[in-house]
């Protein structure tokens, strides 16, 4: 590989034009030329300072026999003796140009600095806080304490990236803003006091650096490593969600026969798909450092923009022709009774606030049904045993039935009548409640443990709305609390409640103020 090619190559690797290079060379830009094209060689000390710009030696740029740069730039990236040294000779010049300046100076720069820095500390944080957040809140469904630490994880990390990135920022300003102006003004100061020079040309002075300290290109790897690290995440979060897309998508065309609201809500998906491909092979580029079509991806982004623009609008002009209809009108909603056992301090719950309690005597002590209007077809009517505040509960609701057929045959009935429901909706009807009189007493005193109600009384029926729990902690509790003989167990001894009673218009309300013992 002769000299001008391996020229052309390092020029083209440090981002330098001819123009640039031959400024930096102190020759004309036809002299670079000429090299470039291997019909003249530079003079031995430009060879010097070539070898100095590009961080290689002389014997690599002048021996044909090498014909691969890369082991050279290889060889320099895994120099930490370099490094080190780049950062010895960044604090030297530092300290020189503070001892040479006065002290206003010296004062105006590291003020300037701190309030620089300051202001990327802030700002470091709002990143750092919106994008770790935004990351963790993508894994919701898995578990919301594993939310919790992988947010934590996740600021740490970005909070370390950002510290670099700052080092970088802070120490690149510091160069450009005064050590480069230093440097200037001491070749300045070296020109005027040499006697044999009979004219010193006044220099412009170039604020992008000959040679960047080498410790910057160190930190700056790091950074790199570590967004490839988090671009990796993301392009997982993005291959899932693009899966979930395809799936809806091919739902959505499946049911244009049915309405054609579900034509624009293809068009709608299929945008945002061909954008989330995009998307991933961005990122798939950035990894591998592959070459991007910025014009290219840009046009895709517009269309897929304009698109989704279009059937978002559409998709919103259909859905004003939907009816949501309530649950009555879409089950075959009959009761049915479910029976129960009574316990000692069994509380029975629905999903509503609402309760009947009707009285009939004919029923054996300890015996309980429970009535909730079902739809056999689509729901089972179950009864899940839980407890609250260690008081035994049993909740009674209606489950879906894992008949996906049945449930598709009726969406789809539904939606060409322009009709829209909630399969899970339990209703707000009340759960009606029979036992004798003696087991319903029972019952409510139960109830009474865990929330305070309003209660309207008939004949032989007792109608009950829960309005709001009867004990709360203002802080989380360290503990457990028994509701059935009012008392908290404490899992750390340094942590403790003080009990107050708040007056409601349904009754005494029981408040816990908890704090560890030091902080009262």
């Amino acid at each position: 590989m002769k000299f001008g090619d391996k020229l052309i190559e390092l020029r083209k690797r440090y981002g330098y034009s001819q123009e640039e290079l031959a400024e930096k060379l102190g020759v004309s830009r036809q002299s670079v030329s000429k090299w470039e094209s291997n019909n003249t060689y530079p003079e031995t000390d430009k060879i010097i300072q070539i070898a100095n710009l590009f961080d290689c030696s002389m014997d690599d740029l002048i021996n044909d026999k090498i014909t691969n740069i890369e082991s050279t730039l290889r060889k320099n990236k895994t120099n930490f003796k370099g490094v080190w040294n780049s950062f010895l000779e960044f604090i030297t010049k530092t300290i020189n140009m503070f001892s040479k300046m006065r002290f206003q100076d010296g004062l105006r720069c590291v003020i300037e600095m701190f309030i620089f820095g300051l202001l990327l500390s802030i700002l470091g944080k709002i990143i750092c806080g919106i994008t770790s957040s935004a990351l963790a809140n993508i894994f919701t469904f898995i578990n919301v304490g594993f939310v919790s630490k992988l947010r934590e994880i996740l600021k740490g990390i970005f909070h370390f990236i950002w510290f670099i990135i700052a080092v970088i920022i802070m120490v690149h300003t510091f160069k450009i803003r005064y050590l480069n102006y230093y440097e200037e003004d001491f070749k300045k100061d070296e020109k005027k006091s040499d006697k044999k020079s009979e004219k010193v040309v006044e220099e412009k002075i170039v604020v992008r650096d000959e040679k960047p300290f080498e410790f910057l290109g160190f930190l700056s790897k790091i950074v790199i490593i570590f967004i490839k690290f988090l671009a990796v995440w993301i392009l997982l979060g993005i291959i899932f969600g693009t899966l979930g897309l395809v799936f809806a998508d091919v739902v959505s065309i499946s049911l244009i026969f049915a309405n054609i609201m579900f034509l624009w809500s293809s068009l709608l998906i299929t945008s945002c798909v061909i954008f989330a491909i995009q998307m991933i092979v961005l990122i798939i580029c950035f990894l591998f450092n592959k070459k991007i079509n910025f014009v290219r991806n840009i046009i895709i982004f517009l269309c897929c923009v304009i698109t989704a623009g279009i059937g978002f609008g559409l998709l919103t002009l259909s859905i004003k022709n939907f009816n949501f209809v309530d649950e009555k009108e879409v089950f075959n909603l009959k009761p049915e009774e479910i029976k129960i056992e009574y316990k000692d301090n069994l509380v029975i719950k629905g999903v509503s606030d609402n309760y009947k309690y009707i009285i009939d005597n004919s029923i054996p002590d300890n015996e309980i049904i429970a009535v909730r209007d079902n739809d056999s077809k689509y729901f089972n009517l179950s009864k899940e045993n839980t407890s609250i505040n260690k008081v035994p509960v049993v909740v009674v609701q209606r489950v879906g039935k894992n008949n996906m057929r049945d449930y598709y045959d009726l969406f789809v009935k539904n939606i060409k009548e322009n009709k829209m429901f909630s399969l899970d909706i339990d209703g707000d009807d009340p759960l009606i409640i029979k036992a004798n009189e003696t087991t319903i007493n029972k019952l409510r005193d139960n109830l009474k443990r865990l929330y305070l109600i309003e209660e309207k009384m008939s004949d032989n029926e007792i109608t009950i709305v829960t309005k709001m729990r009867k004990v709360h902690f203002t802080n989380d509790l360290d503990g457990e609390y028994n509701a059935l003989d009012d008392t908290i167990k404490y899992y750390d001894d340094d942590y403790s409640c003080n009990k107050e009673i708040e007056k409601t218009e349904y009754g005494e309300r029981i408040i816990y103020v908890c704090n560890y013992k030091e902080e009262d």
